[in-house]
């Protein structure tokens, strides 16, 4: 084959990816329409006012949990402890209302836990070089264990109404403040991502690690980074739930960091590293959330619903392998 040749054929490969990238972007747009027309058929409530309100406070914390995600895949690594992290920092939030401290305060500290134990999660991955999996599955166990000790096992209860009001119930110009609370974070965090020197890090740590080392990219601080950021956000990620429902629970939110990852896959962001967006990252929590919530609707048993969402899962990974691991930023 002559150079020309190679160089044509190399060129159809790289128009073709692109086209499957095309594709799997418009898809995930086409699903939530689908989702939407579906669940407007086949359900009366659900486009209701009041059902809609909830389909956007239930998103809110899938979408911080997201966010959060997002960044350490981003950055080639996973997070397993987010929903315990998110559970421990609502019981000692709830604590703190409890014992009548300020509400600033209680959310400070919860939100500061939560970088904490983001922090403890980098420092490990980045100086002892665990991998992420075993070291964010075992703090996942770690402070499931505090929460239950902490609580015996009993849910927290608390009064605190300035803190439920801008958490959960309160409203600006009709909507719940919640949402507008992660429209805030979310434009924030997309900015970082995309125009900062940090962003710009964390895309190309997770796309080559060794080469980005190689250039004097701090490798291990974007990392240690991108960790106490996820572990920050899920501390603000807590203050919902709890809000919600006035009190906290030493298992409230295990297993969020499944939803989470559900989320992002769902949204585009790869396992491989290097590719992913945070506005993608919103429509696969809207998704989830719309998925959730007809199904409720609908009556469909809790297992139904599961198996449902194990799918969605299988195929947004098998769109991802079909497009590429790797790519430019979406």
């Amino acid at each position: 084959m002559s150079t020309a040749e190679a160089a044509s054929s190399q060129q159809v490969v790289v128009e073709r990816a692109h086209d499957r990238r095309r594709l799997a972007d418009w898809g995930i747009y086409v699903a939530l329409g689908l989702l939407v027309v579906l669940f407007a058929l086949t359900s009366d409530a659900f486009l209701s006012v009041a059902n809609l309100t909830n389909i956007g406070r239930q998103a809110t914390l899938l979408m911080l949990a997201g966010f959060a995600m997002t960044f350490v895949l981003i950055s080639r690594e996973i997070d397993l402890s987010v929903g315990a992290n998110a559970t421990l920092v609502g019981v000692v939030t709830a604590t703190a209302l409890h014992a009548g401290q300020p509400t600033l305060l209680a959310v400070a500290l919860g939100i500061g836990l939560g970088a904490l134990i983001g922090a403890v999660n980098g420092a490990l991955v980045v100086t002892a070089k665990l991998p992420s999996f075993i070291v964010t599955l075992g703090v996942f166990y770690i402070l499931q264990g505090v929460a239950r000790s902490m609580t015996g096992g009993a849910t927290v209860l608390y009064h605190a109404p300035a803190f439920r009001d801008i958490f959960a119930r309160g409203e600006l110009l009709g909507i719940p403040t919640p949402v507008w609370l992660v429209v805030f974070v979310g434009v924030a965090l997309h900015l970082t991502l995309r125009h900062t020197r940090f962003g710009s890090n964390v895309y190309a740590v997770g796309g080559d690690a060794k080469s980005s080392a190689m250039v004097g990219l701090r490798v291990a601080w974007t990392k240690f980074g991108v960790f106490t950021l996820a572990g920050a956000l899920m501390g603000l990620a807590a203050m919902g739930p709890i809000a919600r429902i006035g009190n906290a629970r030493p298992d409230a939110l295990i297993g969020l960091e499944f939803d989470a990852i559900a989320v992002v896959v769902i949204g585009g962001t790869s396992f491989s590293g290097g590719r992913g967006s945070l506005p993608r990252t919103v429509i696969g929590a809207l998704i989830i959330a719309i998925v959730n919530n007809g199904l409720t609707l609908l009556n469909v048993p809790r297992d139904a619903q599961l198996i449902v969402k194990g799918a969605i899962i299988v195929v947004a990974v098998l769109i991802d392998r079909w497009v590429g691991g790797r790519g430019d930023r979406v």
